[in-house]
C-alpha cells in the first residue's frame, strides 16, 4: 500500500472512531446511533466503505470554539465561540475592580501569589496568547484574536506587578 492509501485508510478509521466517540450516549443519547457508530466502525476496519450516521460531528472546531467553556441550554451543552468567550471575559473583567482596592468593612479576596509564580503565569498567558493569535500556530483565523488580547493584558498587568514591571 503507498503512503497516500495509507493515509487514507488511517483518515477512513479516524473519522470513523470519533463517530463513535461522538455517538456515546449521554442523558439524552440515542442507543440507536451508538449502534449505528459501532457497526460503521466495524466496517471500517473490516476495509469495508463508512456510512453517514446522519448527525454532524459533536467535536467543537478549536480554531472557531472555546475548548473550555460550554454553554448549557437545558441539560445539552453547546460549544461557546472564540469571540463569545472573548466578549464573555472582557465584560465580567470590566466589572471586577482593582486589586489594590477594596470597601474596609470587607475582608480581603485578593489572591495572592509570588513574584515568580506571577510571572511564570504571566509567560503562559504570553504563550497563550501567541498561540491563539493569527499566525503559525492558529492559522490564519482571527476567531481567536480577542482572547490573545485578554492574554495579553492579563499578562502586563502581572508582570507590570514584578520587579520586570517595575
Amino acid at each position: 500500500m503507498t503512503e497516500d492509501g495509507i493515509r487514507v485508510e488511517y483518515v477512513r478509521l479516524r473519522n470513523a472512531a470519533i463517530g463513535v466517540l461522538d455517538a456515546m450516549p449521554d442523558v439524552d443519547g440515542s442507543p440507536e446511533r451508538v449502534d449505528a457508530a459501532l457497526r460503521n466502525l466495524r466496517s471500517v476496519l473490516a476495509g469495508g466503505t463508512p456510512t453517514s450516521l446522519g448527525a454532524e460531528r459533536e467535536t467543537p472546531d478549536p480554531f472557531e470554539h472555546s475548548l473550555a467553556a460550554k454553554r448549557y441550554v437545558g441539560r445539552r451543552a453547546e460549544p461557546v465561540s472564540l469571540p463569545g468567550r472573548a466578549a464573555d471575559l472582557r465584560r465580567r473583567l470590566d466589572g471586577d475592580r482593582s486589586p489594590q482596592v477594596r470597601p474596609s468593612d470587607e475582608p480581603s479576596s485578593d489572591v495572592v501569589i509570588t513574584e515568580l509564580r506571577a510571572m511564570i503565569v504571566a509567560g503562559l498567558l504570553e504563550e497563550l496568547a501567541a498561540r491563539i493569535s493569527p499566525g503559525a500556530a492558529f492559522g490564519p483565523g482571527r476567531n481567536g484574536e480577542a482572547l490573545a488580547q485578554i492574554a495579553a493584558d492579563l499578562a502586563k498587568e502581572l508582570l507590570d506587578q514584578t520587579f520586570v514591571g517595575e
